[in-house]
């Protein structure tokens, strides 16, 4: 699997959309021409997943070497090739990138789908870290969304989690409005 990171128009952009739109509910994501925005920030990688010359899904996260920390801000597979492995070689590539720690939100287990979403993460060796955790809004005045947050290894301290969460607070949220 290759991750092509896109840096501008590009033209996986229409399929990367229509999945990030599907699988994400507006107030857990960008308005896309935001995220398109985006894409000069250094700090911020969309990656196109492609298999055998043809997209099958995305990744979006950002590096921040200075702290240590990669964090997986929005992650899906083409809904028709899910069950392959694809997710597994992606989230495989991604956390061989150099970083202490690996972070990503995830919805709290709730119902089967956000189990089974959990699950997931944890086979590919993420760990839900038990500390209280809200996603801050895409839009300013609009509420912060309880969900956990799952790491690559564990925070086991209370201060070094919530420094985290102040890191993805300031640097992917409030960072843009």
């Amino acid at each position: 699997m290759e991750l092509v990171r896109i840096r501008g128009q590009h033209p996986y952009l229409t399929l990367i959309r229509s999945w990030y739109e599907a699988a994400f509910p507006p107030e857990e994501r960008r308005q896309f021409s935001k995220l398109v925005q985006l894409l000069p920030y250094p700090d911020l990688h969309l990656c196109a997943l492609v298999q055998g010359g043809q997209p099958v899904g995305f990744i979006s996260y950002w590096q921040w070497p200075d702290a240590g920390v990669l964090f997986i801000e929005h992650f899906a597979i083409d809904p028709d090739l899910r069950g392959q492995q694809l997710g597994q070689q992606a989230l495989a590539q991604v956390i061989s990138i150099p970083a202490a720690y690996y972070l990503l939100e995830t919805e709290r287990p709730t119902d089967d789908l956000s189990r089974r979403r959990i699950r997931f993460y944890e086979r590919q060796g993420f760990q839900v870290n038990d500390f209280f955790y809200a996603q801050p809004p895409y839009q300013p005045g609009s509420p912060a969304i309880p969900m956990k947050i799952l790491s690559l290894p564990v925070i086991l301290d209370k201060a070094v989690f919530e420094e985290f969460c102040g890191l993805i607070a300031e640097r992917v949220y409030r960072r843009f409005y």
